[in-house]
């Protein structure tokens, strides 16, 4: 039985955050498989309003989806945490299904080097060392995701947004950035635009000066970001642009 207040983790590989509590609601974010969560509030039906424990970012959610955490605190730390580099990777379940699981996934091993995420036991079926190989920086994690179509409020693969992109970038080289682009552009220090360099977060506005896009330098000419699809464009001090479009106007560099 859930409760306000509880404590859960996701149980499926991942899981839209919603603006309300319907399926025809926006999508505001997404959590991945083993990601943890503080229930806020129940709804009607099977709906909770949630606050994600790595970011504090919070919306509504399939309770289905969650289960309530209930390992012990020695449990706990016998399970050594690992997170997920690669974009997506196999894994079959104990009931002989295969299923994918996102970068950005949380799973633990035991002393018994049984695999898990959120109590639910699973085996790799591919190389455990490229699935964990850390990244050597944001922006090479997200090169990774080149291709990857865009989607509003997604944080994986299967669908990624322009912050979703940079949030996720960081997480899988151990830091924890803000979910939206406006609340990211509040963290790091600007820079000029002429002491830009690789790795340094740009930021986009629309018309009314609100900050409403990011991506992540490759260089002082170039970009990586999620727009129709996460791909490389070219960078000047007006924008962003792609072939002889300027798809965003700048605002300003920070550097984290």
């Amino acid at each position: 039985m859930f409760g306000t207040g509880d404590q859960i983790e996701l149980v499926v590989p991942c899981a839209p955050l919603r603006t309300n509590p319907s399926d025809a609601a926006e999508m505001c974010s997404e959590a991945l498989a083993g990601e943890t969560a503080m229930i806020l509030e129940i709804g009607a039906k099977d709906w909770i309003r949630i606050e994600l424990m790595a970011d504090n970012y919070q919306g509504w959610t399939d309770l289905k989806q969650w289960r309530i955490m209930n390992q012990s605190l020695a449990e706990k730390e016998t399970l050594k945490p690992f997170l997920i580099q690669t974009p997506t990777s196999p894994w079959v379940r104990r009931d002989g299904s295969v299923i994918q699981l996102p970068a950005g996934a949380v799973l633990h091993l035991d002393e018994a080097s049984q695999w898990s995420f959120s109590g639910i036991e699973v085996e790799p079926l591919f190389s455990i060392k490229k699935m964990f190989e850390a990244h050597s920086d944001p922006f090479d994690a997200a090169t990774a995701f080149i291709g990857a179509p865009y989607r509003w409020g997604g944080r994986c693969v299967w669908g990624i947004d322009c912050s979703g992109l940079v949030q996720l970038a960081f997480t899988l080289c151990g830091k924890r950035l803000r979910r939206d682009a406006s609340q990211q552009a509040e963290e790091g220090e600007r820079v000029k635009w002429s002491e830009r360099k690789r790795g340094d977060l740009a930021f986009f506005k629309n018309e009314a000066g609100l900050i409403v896009h990011v991506g992540i330098l490759k260089s002082p000419s170039h970009i990586v970001h999620a727009a129709g699809e996460v791909r490389m464009d070219r960078l000047e001090e007006s924008g962003i642009w792609n072939g002889e479009q300027m798809t965003h106007t700048m605002a300003h560099i920070c550097r984290i």
